[in-house]
């Protein structure tokens, strides 16, 4: 690649200081920036000498598509599909095994890079949802919206999931993917790096004149595109931190199931984030930010941002029926219909066996008489 100084795409190559330099660069001007664009960014590393400023289409195209790349590793939004397609367009590495919900309507996109970074985002679908935000023309998926007001821990964890819906549960490196679900294929996907919610929350909160890189793909508070604020991009990292809490850490089989899915995940130990490990394992997890466990989550005060997503996962454990005994045991969603299946059937049985029996004392009184 001729227009970064030190930088090659080739095979083997290695990241050089001058990358790293662009790297750190790319992330200060998009933290201080309040109008980011990748065109501006261009212009950015031009100045600072950083790129060399040739009017060569393909180059600058090259440029463009480094700083689209160097943006999907800040933001954790998506993974860039380097070389996958014509330079004129960009494209993102598919995570969801073909499955195109509610955060990658497509993989490749075409908009123009002088647009604002949210509006050029846009173009590869709903990445950073607003708040309480349905999106879905289905006339069944609005009720649900409207229907589903809360969730409870005891009734809607990972655990459930796979024991009563039989979903598959995947791990995956985008953040925007955080909760989609694959209907299809009973396909959860989850984000496997806390740590980087943490540290992006952190880093927006500690000084308000730089924010953190995914909060530069935020919209204005006076757009009328059906993007994420500046505030919504922070609700999303918190609630993404609680979810893990409402799934995995606030039920006891469920922490044990996230143990074994974390040996199965295909990451070894030395690469796996201990944040999730905490979060999810952990009966007990202190972090700041956080709020206090709770019995009952009202999902639109605690998770405005992903409640359209929970709610899609709601409604779909919900259709999920039993179908052996054991499942119908563990089936404890409906208390009251639980109690009383289990009771008629206690009772019931304990009235055939006292039947039996008197049956039996009969025929032994019939046999005695004789």
């Amino acid at each position: 690649m001729a227009v970064v100084m030190g930088y090659r795409f080739d095979n083997g190559s290695r990241l050089t200081a001058e990358f790293l330099h662009i790297f750190c660069a790319i992330a200060a001007f998009a933290q201080s920036s309040q109008r980011l664009s990748i065109d501006e960014i261009v212009n950015h590393l031009v100045h600072r000498g950083l790129i060399c400023p040739q009017d060569d289409k393909v180059c600058q195209m090259e440029a463009r598509g480094l700083i689209f790349a160097v943006l999907g590793w800040q933001t954790m939004l998506y993974r860039a599909a380097l070389g996958t397609c014509p330079p004129q367009q960009f494209a993102v590495t598919d995570e969801q095994s073909g499955y195109r919900g509610q955060a990658f309507i497509s993989l490749k996109n075409q908009m123009g890079t002088k647009r604002p970074l949210y509006e050029f985002l846009m173009g590869f679908g709903l990445l950073l949802p607003p708040l309480n935000f349905c999106g879905s023309f289905d006339p069944e998926e609005k009720g649900a919206f409207d229907t589903y007001t809360t969730v409870k821990p005891s009734e809607f964890n990972a655990y459930m999931f796979q024991s009563m819906g039989h979903f598959k549960l995947k791990w995956v490196d985008t953040l925007s993917c955080h909760l989609e679900f694959d209907d299809r294929t009973k396909t959860v996907y989850l984000f496997r790096y806390p740590s980087f919610c943490l540290a992006s929350h952190m880093t927006n909160h500690s000084d308000k004149n730089h924010r953190s890189v995914i909060h530069a793909a935020a919209a204005p508070v006076d757009s009328s595109r059906q993007w994420a604020t500046e505030d919504a991009v922070t609700a999303i990292l918190e609630e993404t931190l609680l979810s893990y809490r409402l799934l995995f850490g606030q039920n006891k089989q469920s922490r044990t199931l996230f143990k074994s899915l974390q040996k199965l995940s295909g990451v070894p130990e030395e690469r796996r984030d201990t944040l999730l490990r905490d979060i999810c394992g952990s009966k007990v997890c202190k972090i700041a930010m956080l709020p206090n466990d709770k019995d009952t989550y009202v999902l639109h005060q605690d998770f405005p941002a992903l409640r359209s997503r929970l709610i899609r996962l709601h409604q779909a454990l919900s259709a999920s029926k039993p179908s052996t005994w054991k499942e119908l045991w563990r089936d404890r969603r409906d208390s009251a219909n639980w109690l009383t299946f289990w009771a008629v059937i206690i009772f019931g049985a304990v009235a055939i066996l006292l039947a039996f029996a008197q049956v039996i004392l009969q025929i032994i009184q019939i046999s005695l008489g004789r």
